[in-house]
């Protein structure tokens, strides 16, 4: 009976569920396909190009600032004078950069060069056996010399060059006077800076400003920076044995077998510096302006109860505005003068520097004072991808061109040369140039980019001491005729042609002073005077592009900008090329072409953010001749722009044309066009 029950029971359970099967596995979503990166375009899908607009390369950049021999204000305590808040460094520092060509800007349209930075800032404290360790490298590698005129000055609080400045006693407002001069090499202070980041927790490459302190340890020496044997190409004159060239500041060379150095050390316990007129505490007005010049004194003069610039002051706040407006927006990040593209949107293949000799009746030999083959060589780095040659012309310094070229330096105020015209002094020479450059372009390979230079070998000292200019085309800010000029003085003061030169062509083809620049985030143009006096500090790195008469070459800093500026103009011409095609109606021929190319630009980026710009820089050229070829091949006209041809004033002023042109390095809201040197640069360059 219980086998039958139990029977029935099991056949009742398996009849039910039969008739209520356990319901199936829920099966996997389909996963959806996720989305193919990119836009599509008249050329296919396209990841960086962006056919017929204006595009931004945009780049997180880490900034390390390192402290050595300086101690953080603790958590709830009042930052004394030489105590580092960070806080000043949060409310100081740029959180953006927005880099512009600053000329072409200054007609009245700001024209962004395509590059945009977002900055993040890595604050450290060197450790106590971090300073032992440097420190013991200055004493080491320092040589006693005599007190330069500059700090014998500071001690005197006279000026070095009404006198020998000499006191028996020092002056009674200054906090210590100077007893000894400890002259250290910049550049090997710079190589072992940029040796050790890693033991401050710093990547090699990496963009590192260096604020040193000397003064608050026990085996401080009174000290100076030098580049002691720095002398100019041409005339063997020695500029970096003048006490005038001390300095307090070093940085960005270039370095073979090495990671890229970019490195700036900033040392307020050094010298007093010499090219802001630190060394005089007494008078606000160092430049005769008739503005108080807001200089950085010696770290020793923060805190002071006397009578001088530093009393009242901390040092934290005065080294935000040194990273701000001398490291990051006039070394590491700054906007050029020009645009690196040349002639938009052909750029050129070829570079023709176009020289011409003016030699004046009696003038010193041309091959004393220049040495072509070391222009180009120096001058070629700047456009890496070009194939750079050299052609001299020599002609008499007489005629037409003498009395043109003398209207370049009119004595009087009204002058005659071209009344009509906003450039009175310099037009009659810039027509003259247009002339022979429009001539010259008849018979100039397509592809080949004449850079006009004019050196005027004059045999009398027709001027006051302008070493050369880069000029501009008057019209849309773009770049012209370089202009160098030598006269008895000027080489008796120990100057050629070859380095004032490159200074010049560094100019032509983009590059800026490391002294005068463009806050993006302000809007502010500035340079060194009234409040912004200090960033003449940015003279003192590793550039030809400086006043001081230090550098031979573009360094790091200057080759990380042109690189990045052409990177964005490869990418944003590449665009306008893409727009003609399609408006060409050419754009299903080149697509294959097209979308390779734009694999490329998405490489180019990402060295970009790795920080290697030449990289960056190649890739992108390779996708614009690409595009470029492919174009010109399916019959799409693309032509370089002409500044030559495209003149409206030659014969009557444009009025269009207004520029804010300035005469003084004021800050000023705007892009301006600053003067290429002030009375107080020409002062500093020829004090010994």
């Amino acid at each position: 009976m219980r086998k039958l029950s139990l029977a029935t029971a099991l056949l009742s359970v398996a009849l039910l569920a039969a008739c209520n099967p356990s319901p199936a596995p829920t099966p996997e979503p389909t996963p959806t396909p996720a989305p193919t990166p990119g836009t599509q375009t008249d050329f296919g899908r396209l990841q960086t190009l962006k056919p017929g607009q204006e595009d931004t390369v945009r780049t997180k950049l880490k900034v390390n600032i390192v402290f050595v021999g300086y101690r953080q204000t603790l958590p709830g305590q009042v930052a004394t004078a030489r105590q580092i808040s960070t806080q000043d460094f949060t409310q100081t520092l740029p959180k953006t950069y927005d880099a512009v060509n600053r000329i072409p800007s200054a007609y009245g349209r700001i024209e962004k060069t395509g590059n945009t930075f977002d900055f993040d800032y890595n604050y450290v404290f060197a450790n106590q056996a971090f300073e032992d360790d440097f420190f013991k490298y200055l004493l080491s590698k320092g040589t006693e010399k005599n007190l330069t005129v500059q700090q014998r000055s500071y001690n005197c609080q006279t000026d070095p060059n009404t006198q020998n400045p000499t006191c028996a006693t020092p002056a009674g407002n200054i906090n210590r006077p100077i007893t000894g001069n400890l002259e250290i090499d910049a550049l090997e202070t710079e190589n072992w800076l940029a040796d050790n980041v890693g033991r401050v927790g710093v990547k090699p490459g990496e963009h590192t400003i260096y604020f040193i302190n000397w003064f608050d340890r026990p085996d401080f020496k009174f000290h100076s920076y030098t580049r002691a044997t720095a002398a100019d190409t041409d005339t063997g004159t020695v500029f970096g044995a003048r006490g005038s060239r001390r300095l307090i500041a070093w940085g960005g060379s270039t370095r073979q077998g090495a990671a890229a150095q970019r490195v700036w050390f900033y040392d307020l316990s050094a010298n007093p510096d010499p090219w802001t007129r630190a060394f005089d505490i007494t008078n606000p007005d160092t430049d005769g302006d008739g503005a108080p010049d807001y200089r950085m004194p010696p770290i020793w003069e923060y805190g002071t109860r006397k009578a001088s610039i530093g009393f009242g002051r901390k040092v934290s706040p005065d080294l935000a505005l040194v990273a701000r407006y001398t490291a990051i927006n006039l070394l590491f990040t700054p906007s050029p003068i020009y645009r690196a593209a040349l002639t938009p949107p052909q750029m050129p293949e070829e570079i023709l520097l176009d020289t011409h000799v003016e030699q004046g009746a009696g003038a010193v030999a041309p091959a004393t004072v220049l040495k072509p083959q070391l222009l180009q060589d120096r001058v070629s780095v700047l456009q890496p991808f070009a194939k750079f040659s050299t052609v001299i012309k020599e002609t008499p310094l007489d005629g037409n061109l003498a009395d043109v070229y003398k209207c370049f330096f009119p004595v009087e105020a009204d002058d005659i040369c071209s009344p009509d015209y906003t450039d009175f002094s310099g037009e009659a020479l810039f027509q003259y140039g247009v002339r022979e450059l429009r001539e010259a372009y008849k018979t100039t390979p397509a592809k080949q980019y004449r850079l006009p230079i004019y050196l005027f070998n004059d045999s009398t000292n027709s001027q006051g001491g302008l070493l050369g200019i880069a000029y501009d085309d008057g019209e849309t800010g773009t770049q012209s005729f370089v202009y160098s000029f030598l006269t008895p003085d000027l080489i008796s003061a120990g100057y050629g042609f070859t380095d004032t030169t490159v200074h010049e062509a560094g100019h032509h083809l983009s590059l800026s002073h490391p002294h005068d620049g463009y806050d993006s985030e302000q809007n502010l143009s500035y340079g060194p005077s009234g409040d912004f006096f200090f960033v003449n500090t940015g003279d003192q790195s590793a550039t030809i592009m400086s006043y001081n008469d230090l550098s031979r070459t573009f360094g790091q800093f200057n080759l990380d900008s042109q690189y990045r500026y052409l990177t964005a103009a490869y990418l944003n011409n590449t665009n306008a090329i893409l727009e003609l095609t399609r408006r060409a109606g050419k754009a299903s021929g080149v697509g294959s072409v097209v979308v390779n190319a734009d694999s490329l630009f998405t490489q180019a980026k990402a060295k970009y953010d790795a920080l290697d710009y030449l990289g960056a820089a190649q890739l992108a050229h390779q996708g614009y001749r690409a595009v470029l070829g492919a174009a010109q091949t399916a019959g799409v006209s693309v032509q370089g722009y002409k500044w030559y041809e495209n003149l409206n004033g030659l014969q009557a002023q444009n009025v269009a044309a207004k520029p804010r042109v300035s005469k003084t390095f004021q800050a000023q809201q705007g892009l301006v066009i600053f003067p290429e040197e002030t009375p107080m640069q020409r002062k500093l360059r020829t004090e010994q």
